[in-house]
């Protein structure tokens, strides 16, 4: 119920109470004027701000993708076609069409010297033997030379063998002397174990018998044999660690050779390894370039099988098929270059080339429509190529003329997403953000005010951006505004 309908019905109960109350009327009448005083003072405050307040606009966030566009100049030439491909090099002596011109297959275009097309034959037959030559060679390859390595080998299988050989032999000879020592040792041992009983003292008796001299005699030639036993068993002993000692020795000195003999062989095994590994590159690098000589040699066999049609037509230089004649770039008395004009197709196509900065070739080639003006006319394009950052589009009709010509390129990004003006987006040292417009209910009556919300802008195209953020899709954005604006202030919706 507005402040007017407020008013109107007290004035109606004030009348009732008029009639019914003479005594309440004054009262009555003066709460009347008072509120209509407040009313009229709030409307003239609401009406001061609301000239005074900023009027924006608003938006919704809405689902959709990014695009991005660029419009460039470029040039229009009749058709690309197809390139009049000509071995270079030859005189030009006569020229039998122009631009424009409509030609069927096998029609004269040109007369090129006869004289000129038999030497360059030779010369282009030399040149493929001498590349096929170089391309074999390289081909061929190279491989690193084993026998250093092979020899060192075979001193270290021999270095092996004579240390087993020592070894053994320097066992066996310990093994012998061990048994010699302990053989002897059995001897002594015998000897010991036939020990006579020892004679008496000299002077025991004062007479010597028979039997004690007897007994003397034997004790002598015991003791005689026990020291040949003994000196035996010594000469047994050093003869053992003679053994000992050489056979450490030659197994010493073997294992030696043998260790030196390895060393040979495994430093001669890693030199192969890395002559391998180098040659193997240089291969690479060798087969690199024989297939860049086997790419020349297919050219030069193609160039040479036009210049052998060129002299069996007597040096006259035919149309390949039917077709206009949309460039020629031969010039008599000069050489020719290596495409000798262009032949496009009865339906007309045109050429269209457009110079562009290193990011528009990278929007180009990402993917999207592309469309042509001219004046008044509009068309769609076809992507051709694009080198060195240089476009070239064909464009299809009967309405195109050479000359100047405006190429727009629009992308499409692939990620849906919620977007919103780029206006709408503002930006400061705390980050990105928009403006939301909340309602709020005061004693003025019904105010919008604005709300920061920060947002993270995924994308950027042609006056939008894809964001995200606390945003549902169904929030007030303030898009325009006829002031600068910032959080809590109170703004006007233009209607």
């Amino acid at each position: 119920m507005s402040s007017l309908d407020v008013i109107h019905k007290l004035r109606q109960r004030l009348h009732a109470t008029a009639a019914a109350k003479p005594n309440q009327w004054h009262t009555g009448v003066a709460m009347l004027r008072f509120l209509a005083l407040m009313l009229l003072l709030t409307l003239l405050v609401r009406g001061t701000a609301a000239t005074t307040l900023p009027v924006v606009s608003v938006t919704a966030p809405y689902q959709g993708v990014v695009t991005q566009s660029f419009t460039v100049s470029g040039q229009i030439s009749p058709g690309i076609g197809t390139p009049l491909t000509i071995p270079e090099g030859l005189l030009v002596e006569q020229i039998f069409v122009q631009p424009g011109d409509p030609v069927t297959e096998g029609q004269t275009l040109a007369l090129l010297s006869l004289d000129d097309v038999r030497a360059e034959i030779e010369q282009v037959q030399a040149s493929m033997q001498q590349h096929q030559v170089q391309a074999n060679q390289l081909l061929a390859g190279q491989a690193a030379d084993p026998f250093a390595w092979q020899q060192a080998q075979q001193q270290l299988d021999r270095a092996y063998a004579d240390y087993q050989q020592a070894a053994a032999e320097g066992e066996a000879d310990v093994s012998q002397a061990q048994n010699v020592l302990d053989a002897a040792h059995q001897v002594l041992a015998e000897v010991e174990g036939r020990k006579p009983q020892r004679p008496y003292e000299d002077g025991f008796w004062e007479m010597a018998t028979p039997e004690q001299a007897q007994t003397e005699q034997d004790y002598a030639d015991w003791e005689a044999e026990y020291a040949t036993a003994q000196a035996a068993v010594q000469q047994a002993q050093a003869d053992l660690e003679a053994a000992q000692e050489a056979a450490d020795n030659a197994t010493e000195a073997a294992l030696s050779a043998a260790q030196n003999a390895e060393d040979s062989r495994n430093s001669a095994q890693h030199n192969y390894a890395k002559e391998t590994e180098e040659l193997a590159k240089s291969n690479q690098t060798d087969q690199a370039g024989a297939q860049v000589l086997l790419a020349q040699i297919r050219q030069e066999d193609q160039t040479l099988k036009s210049l052998e049609a060129l002299q069996a037509a007597g040096g006259a230089f035919l149309a390949p098929s039917d077709g206009i004649v949309t460039e020629m770039a031969l010039t008599v008395g000069a050489d020719t270059p290596a495409v000798a004009g262009l032949l496009a197709a009865n339906e007309q196509e045109y050429a269209v080339t457009a110079s562009l900065t290193a990011e528009q070739a990278s929007m180009l080639k990402a993917g999207g429509t592309i469309s042509v003006m001219q004046e008044q006319n509009t068309g769609t394009a076809t992507l051709e190529q694009v080198n060195d950052n240089l476009a070239q589009f064909t464009v299809s009709g009967t309405q195109w003329k050479t000359g100047a010509a405006d190429i727009t390129v629009t992308t499409m990004g692939g990620t849906t997403g919620l977007c919103l003006p780029a206006t709408a987006v503002n930006s400061d040292n705390a980050g990105d953000f928009v403006y939301l417009v909340e309602t709020k209910n005061t004693v003025l009556g019904v105010q919008s005010v604005l709300v920061r919300l920060g947002v993270t802008v995924e994308e950027r195209g042609d006056g939008v951006v894809r964001i995200s953020g606390a945003l549902s899709g169904q929030e007030q954005i303030v898009s325009a505004s006829s002031k600068p604006l910032s959080a809590g202030t109170e703004v006007r919706i233009d209607e």
